[in-house]
């Protein structure tokens, strides 16, 4: 495990900047390569997981990040439309088996979200919206939170999501000392903050009492993921720090910075499985080991800017 370093705390013009250089580094190399994205077997669901995070990605960060760098995302969601629009199969296979309404039905609502409509996919949701989905699927708690989150902002036949029920029964609110969370119970963390607080915040509605807790639970499991290194983790739990607006300490800055420096020049964001041997020698296996983390790194750029620097909320030292 790496030491810590805690000692600088860095203007927040520095850290923005380097997070401007990651942010660019990491879109270019999502955008050459795109059709890596592009699922071998569409009607596989296991092979869909890839384009359900990118468009979530595209989904989050559009309506954050400043004008001069929306232009850098219109392929994005040129590939997403092209891809989940052209083939009719997809949303017609979605019809017969509800039961994967997620990935399919997930990889297009965060594009219905932000004003996007393709006609087969409209029936589809519509269709199964009638039927009682996604309400009648078997989830855990976190993930029905998901579902609830994703459809309410695509604008699916819900107002906001009272969660009281279902965030007495997540981990994040029963669980005890975060030193015994497993991996899935932290990623049920992560996930519950991430639609309690819509992702970046700033939540002002939260009880200070949960507010504080969320705080000192993401901030102990933040010092551990960051020293192991779980760079995906890491940049999570980063996002729900600044949706909390508590990004403006010792702590955040120097986990942060410390992204900023392990991300590679290339653009990729090294997973938790990354080889510095795939770098050269197999492309593919270099997607598979990055793609992921610097999705969830873009976010956390995004989100950190949309907040801090592109007018995106309120301070980040907020004591509510």
């Amino acid at each position: 495990m790496q030491e810590l370093q805690f000692a600088s705390h860095l203007p927040s013009t520095d850290l923005s900047a380097s997070m401007i250089i990651c942010w660019q580094r990491g879109i270019a190399w999502i955008l050459e390569r795109l059709d890596l994205f592009r699922p071998a077997d569409p009607t596989s669901p296991d092979q869909l997981k890839e384009i359900a995070e990118l468009s979530l990605l595209y989904g989050h960060v559009l309506p954050w990040v400043a004008e001069e760098y929306q232009g850098k995302l219109a392929p994005i969601g040129q590939f997403l439309c092209e891809f989940l629009g052209k083939d009719l199969t997809l949303a017609h296979w979605v019809r017969r088996a509800p039961s994967q309404y997620n990935p399919y039905i997930v990889a297009y609502l965060p594009l219905r979200s932000i004003g996007v409509r393709l006609p087969a996919f409209e029936e589809a949701v519509s269709a199964l919206h009638s039927a009682g989905y996604p309400e009648a699927l078997e989830n855990t708690p976190y993930r029905e939170m998901e579902l609830q989150y994703l459809t309410w902002k695509a604008g699916v036949g819900r107002s906001r999501p009272n969660w009281g029920r279902l965030y007495q029964s997540t981990v994040m609110r029963r669980g005890g000392n975060p030193i015994y969370f497993s991996i899935h119970d932290v990623y049920s963390v992560t996930h519950t903050l991430l639609y309690l607080t819509d992702v970046c915040g700033p939540r002002t509605d939260m009880p200070a009492t949960e507010r504080q807790r969320a705080i000192k639970i993401v901030e102990s499991l933040l010092v551990h993921y960051w020293r192991k290194p779980d760079w995906d983790i890491t940049c999570e739990l980063l996002i729900n720090l600044v949706a909390l607006s508590h990004y403006e300490t010792p702590l955040f800055t120097a986990a942060l910075n410390a992204v900023a420096n392990v991300w590679r020049r290339d653009g990729a964001l090294p997973g938790p499985h990354f080889s510095e041997k795939h770098v050269k020698s197999d492309q593919k296996l270099l997607f598979r080991d990055c793609y992921h983390t610097t999705l969830v790194g873009l976010i956390l750029c995004a989100a950190y800017l949309h907040r801090s620097v592109w007018g995106g909320g309120s301070s980040g030292d907020a004591s509510a």
